[in-house]
């Protein structure tokens, strides 16, 4: 999955002369956290020029009881005064996990998308958070399962051709956990008896960390 199948194209951006206050209205009135800043270039042919972002976050701080509040911002001032400079930005073809990384490891919660220079769209954390959930099968009727493998050429092709056998369809496959001698899948199957799945996989001596086994009640 790349950025251009999560993000945002319908951008709303600012200039850098729009007054904080009237910014922080904006932002309540349509229901946005972030907004790119632009200047427009004085030949119309040239797109306009990214000059920074501007979080809610950091609209609220001004004139705030905070230490971490702008000293000497009125919200009168142009949002050039609190805007981020330089800006990270992605590409349409970037890899999600790669772009999410850039957010985690930045500590920001979006990041303007640039093609040819040109703004075409914002992706943010929660666009990440969708992403994993649409990727994950979670929206699907299915079963989560998480199987210990050998860390081994083929153990994960030998662990859905028995599951294929049982005629259940995998809906997604992620890794919780790896080192040199192990790795922890986690399945999404669609199947709603996910226990029966795991005591099969358990009776085919894999692994199952979840679900946990079932109980058998003692026979009285």
């Amino acid at each position: 999955m790349l950025v251009q199948d999560i993000m945002t194209r319908q951008v709303v951006a600012i200039g850098p002369d729009m007054p904080i206050r009237d910014v922080q209205a904006l932002m309540e009135q349509r229901n946005i956290r972030h907004f790119p800043i632009l200047k427009q270039r004085s030949d119309a042919n040239e797109p306009d020029e990214l000059l920074g972002i501007i979080s809610d976050r950091d609209v609220r701080l001004v004139g705030a009881d905070h230490p971490k509040a702008p000293p000497g911002v009125k919200s009168s001032d142009a949002i050039s005064k609190l805007m981020v400079f330089p800006v990270l930005t992605a590409d349409p073809q970037d890899p999600i996990e790669e772009t999410a990384k850039t957010l985690r490891d930045n500590k920001v919660g979006a990041m303007p998308v640039m093609e040819n220079g040109r703004l075409v769209g914002i992706v943010t954390g929660i666009d990440m958070l969708d992403a994993l959930i649409s990727m994950a099968g979670v929206h699907e009727a299915s079963s989560r399962l998480e199987i210990e493998l050998a860390n081994n050429p083929g153990a994960l092709a030998g662990l859905l051709e028995r599951i294929a056998k049982r005629n259940i369809n995998v809906s997604s496959v992620m890794t919780s956990r790896r080192d040199g001698q192990a790795v922890t899948m986690v399945l999404r199957v669609a199947t709603a008896d996910g226990h029966g799945l795991a005591d099969y996989l358990r009776d085919e001596r894999y692994t199952v960390c979840w679900p946990p086994q079932r109980e058998v009640p003692e026979a009285t």
